[in-house]
């Protein structure tokens, strides 16, 4: 885990991104940046410090939960029970919610315990369409980068995109954010250990970030 001066370090080297941390850094984030919650509290705490729902994240794994915080942030679904368990959380309180998925980069592994895949989507367009009360869209895109550097982790950059933009044509659905975890790990990891290579790693990230610019104009974060 490597601190937040060396996360704000690492960021000003991708001006084409905004950073998405933890609340314990909300202080830091707040007018310039995002945090993803760990729970109903995190995300109450993060609203009381000003941050406003499109600036907080929480994957919400039971009814109870997304209920406390349908007004309060954006919400994530790691799995399809978690996309039914919102939706019903939704529809009792009369609502519709946009909803993200965490989604498995195409052609990677998975280093979380549960994620989306391009492939599950597929299967389950006509069931997606069928929950009223949630609208999917944005990502939060996940993949296995242990050992990646240089042009290898920038191809995961753009692999994340493009992963992003298959998800809207398989809904088909709007992307207002994509986010791409661990990357700044691997960031460090590569510095750290491939310090030859980082200046490839940053120039291909840029050039991802400035095509979203034209494409989605998406909001495009770092974790």
């Amino acid at each position: 885990m490597i601190s937040f001066n060396e996360i704000r370090r690492l960021m000003a080297m991708l001006p084409e991104f905004i950073l998405l941390a933890d609340t314990e850094h909300a202080a830091d984030l707040l007018d310039n940046g995002a945090v993803e919650a760990a729970s109903v509290a995190d995300v109450e705490a993060a609203a009381a410090k000003g941050f406003g729902r499109r600036e907080i994240f929480f994957s919400a794994h039971t009814v109870e939960e997304a209920g406390a915080v349908l007004d309060k942030c954006r919400l994530i679904a790691d799995s399809w029970e978690d996309l039914v368990t919102i939706n019903e959380a939704a529809a009792a309180a009369n609502q519709i919610v946009m909803v993200g998925l965490r989604l498995l980069a195409d052609g990677y592994t998975s280093n979380v315990e549960s994620c989306w895949t391009t492939g599950q989507l597929r299967k389950l367009v006509h069931d997606i369409k069928q929950l009223k009360a949630v609208s999917v869209c944005g990502c939060i895109i996940v993949g296995n980068v242990d050992g990646h550097h240089g042009k290898e982790l920038g191809k995961y950059v753009r692999s994340s995109y493009q992963t992003a933009k298959n998800m809207t044509y398989i809904l088909p659905c709007t992307m207002p954010y994509i986010s791409i975890a661990g990357i700044l790990d691997a960031m460090a990891w590569n510095e750290a250990e491939h310090p030859e290579t980082l200046e490839e790693f940053v120039t291909a990230a840029n050039i991802v970030g400035m095509q979203n610019s034209t494409a989605f104009y998406a909001d495009y974060y770092m974790q």
